[in-house]
């Protein structure tokens, strides 16, 4: 039996579209690596779901269908987690007043962005709902990025937020994580690795908030190795390997928890 026929056509198209719930894109590349088909396999399945209108073809992959789509605050698809908020609450304590920092589009990222205190603070997002959470606080300066709007994550990407991100320098740079394997962290499209990566060449320190459900899981687009990063801020001790790791690169690992921070890994 071929491995194209361990998985039936029917079967493999519902979980696309549960991985486009979850993501809102998905390339041909991610489904040739999550269900072992061809290319040609991949593209004709994406040719069926746009056919049926289950989802969207686009060059590259698919995203869902505008009838699916979800325009709401991103945060509400989350939710502010007990988790988040104390990473969120850590790593706004790394913010002094005057830091120029650049917020990353991510639920947790959000809860940095409203537990934030220093004044005055210079803030670039491409977040719609984190512009949202710092635009009225005095002593806030804010800025957007220009770019694409993306419906689902409510924010901007594409080469006009990239260029955009290029006019400015930060002291940091707050990045949420999609996914954190041994090696560093991954991102489930190209789109998406491009931007963090343009956001990463802007800053002098890269604070990466992470859960711990984050670490194990691996997408296909590698975005940076922990050798880009300074400071890496979770809610539970880390996996050994990945602790080790971040010891010998002397990356900072904090672990969040009532409102303090621990060394990660001990």
């Amino acid at each position: 039996m071929s491995v194209e026929g361990l998985v039936p056509q029917s079967r493999r198209l519902d979980e696309i579209c549960a991985y486009l719930a979850q993501h809102y894109r998905i390339g041909i590349e991610d489904i040739c690596r999550l269900f072992g088909v061809t290319r040609d396999t991949a593209r004709r399945d994406v040719m069926r779901l746009d056919a049926d209108g289950r989802a969207l073809r686009v060059r590259g992959g698919a995203v869902l269908p505008p009838s699916a789509r979800q325009v709401r605050h991103y945060a509400g698809r989350g939710g502010a987690s007990p988790a988040k908020q104390a990473i969120g609450a850590v790593a706004a304590a790394l913010i002094r007043d005057g830091d120029r920092v650049l917020f990353d589009t991510s639920t947790t990222v959000m809860e940095v962005a409203r537990a934030v205190s220093a004044a005055p603070l210079h803030a670039v997002t491409n977040s719609i709902d984190i512009a949202e959470a710092l635009g009225g606080r005095e002593g806030v300066e804010l800025h957007l990025t220009g770019g694409r709007f993306n419906p689902w994550q409510r924010s901007l990407e594409g080469p006009q937020a990239r260029v955009g991100l290029a006019q400015f320098g930060f002291d940091k740079v707050i990045l949420g994580a999609c996914a954190l394997d041994p090696e560093g962290l991954t991102c489930p499209s190209d789109e998406e690795s491009s931007l963090k990566q343009a956001m990463l060449r802007q800053a002098r320190q890269v604070i990466v908030v992470a859960e711990a459900a984050k670490f194990g899981a691996a997408f296909l687009h590698r975005l940076c190795t922990f050798e880009a990063i300074d400071v890496l801020v979770t809610d539970r001790p880390l996996p050994a390997v990945v602790a080790e790791r971040l010891a010998a690169l002397g990356v900072e690992a904090v672990v969040a928890g009532d409102g303090a921070a621990t060394p990660a890994g001990d």
